[in-house]
């Protein structure tokens, strides 16, 4: 499903090297997308690809678009396919009329997303920023013969000089509902279909807790060589991944290992567990780092409201030292579409991770007002402001007004 990326920093020198390679490289994404643009007949939206190859509204897999629904997170784990109905009652394809504005090519398994921010406004600073074009995505994915699926997901911002990266690069196979296998290069928890930990936001920021790189400075949303192996019995979710560290692109560095269950009660309520163990190879001195982390979450769905919520401890060594610290993580966040032509989504999110073994930590609050103004355009208000820093640091805050156009 729709996939949003991290902002990836990189310093002015950087920026300067790379601008005329990267911008050239965006001009390649671009056209690309005017390929798909241009190559044909219309009918709709979703990664968009998806929608528009099955004729369903994007409100079939999303709630409030990115999140997934239970009906998404089926379609996901399948393959991208409807082959196995997730839901007896779910509209077969070509049920739904779909915008033809919102149409790329019928075949071409392809969207094109860019999100601005054209106001941020900081606490700290007295300017704004005016970043109109932010962030350039190019995604191909689908589900084809044989239970074959691939995602891959191009990228460019302005913050890395609009260098052009290949962000993700997904294969897999679904002989069975019980039993499938993807890999490739993206993040460990790829094949998780929660919203808990993926990196799929509503806001500017993704929820802190998958952010936080502790002292391995492994982050859930990290992309890495890996495997995954998960499957479905009923309503219990559960998968086996292994993956090499953050940062490790050719594989050859100690691996992570990354285990997962969720179970899905009939009351629209999803809980669930994971661990994670991994070892990372540090070089000035020659060491092994040791990390660990593990904890509960839980997600709900019940009509227009949406809920999702995670807790978990992580043990990691320090990399001059390898002394152990123990810290927590957790967040809260909550959604509610309104039942209106033009829906508008207010969302909240509260959120906090220690550092320093417990004896501080970073509190803060998220607000956000979405309205998707049409079916591939979303436009926010969005206030985050932190509550609680550690000593000798100053709270901040920020307003932006955000604007996503996808086709």
């Amino acid at each position: 499903m729709q996939m949003l990326i991290a902002t990836h920093s990189t310093s002015a020198k950087r920026i300067r090297a790379g601008y005329y390679e990267g911008t050239l490289g965006l001009v390649g994404l671009i056209i690309l997308a005017l390929i798909g643009v241009l190559g044909g007949s219309s009918t709709a939206e979703a990664l968009p690809a998806y929608a528009r190859k099955h004729q369903v509204a994007c409100s079939l897999c999303h709630s409030a678009w990115p999140l997934l629904n239970q009906f998404g997170r089926t379609f996901k784990e399948n393959g991208y396919r409807f082959d196995r109905k997730p839901d007896p009652a779910a509209p077969e394809p070509g049920e739904t009329t779909i915008e033809e504005r919102l149409a790329l090519a019928l075949n071409l398994p392809m969207s094109f997303r860019v999100q601005g921010r054209p106001f941020v406004k900081r606490n700290t600073d007295s300017r704004f920023d005016m970043q109109v074009v932010h962030e350039v995505e190019v995604q191909i994915s689908d589900g084809t013969a044989g239970n074959i699926s691939y995602y891959v997901n191009f990228e460019a911002a302005d913050d890395a000089g609009w260098a052009t990266e290949l962000a993700d690069l997904v294969g897999g196979w679904h002989p069975r509902t019980q039993a499938n296998i993807v890999g490739g290069f993206g993040p460990l928890t790829f094949a998780d279909p929660y919203n808990t930990f993926a990196s799929r936001r509503l806001t500017q920021d993704r929820p802190s807790p998958n952010s936080a790189g502790y002292q391995s400075g492994y982050r859930f949303r990290d992309s890495t060589q890996f495997g995954s192996f998960y499957g479905r019995a009923g309503g219990l979710f559960y998968s086996a991944s292994v993956g090499t560290g953050a940062g490790d692109t050719i594989g050859a560095d100690k691996k992570d290992y990354l285990v997962r269950a969720a179970y899905d009660l009939p009351v629209g309520i999803s809980i669930g567990g994971f661990s994670l163990t991994g070892d990372k190879e540090l070089t000035t001195p020659l060491r092994t780092q040791e990390y660990s982390r593990a904890g509960a979450d839980v997600q709900i769905d019940r009509g227009p409201f949406t809920a999702n919520a995670v807790w978990y401890r992580a043990d990691e060594e320090a990399a001059a030292t390898l002394v152990g610290q123990k810290n927590d993580a957790w967040y809260v966040q909550a959604l509610y579409v309104t039942p209106t032509k033009m829906p508008v989504v207010p969302v909240v999110r509260y959120e906090s991770v220690e550092s320093n073994s417990g004896a501080a930590s970073t509190d803060s609050l998220a607000l956000a007002l979405l309205a998707y103004v049409r079916g591939n355009v979303n436009v926010s208000l969005d206030y985050t402001t932190q509550t609680k820093v550690p000593p000798a640091r100053a709270k901040t805050n920020r307003f932006s007004v955000l604007v996503i156009f996808a086709m």
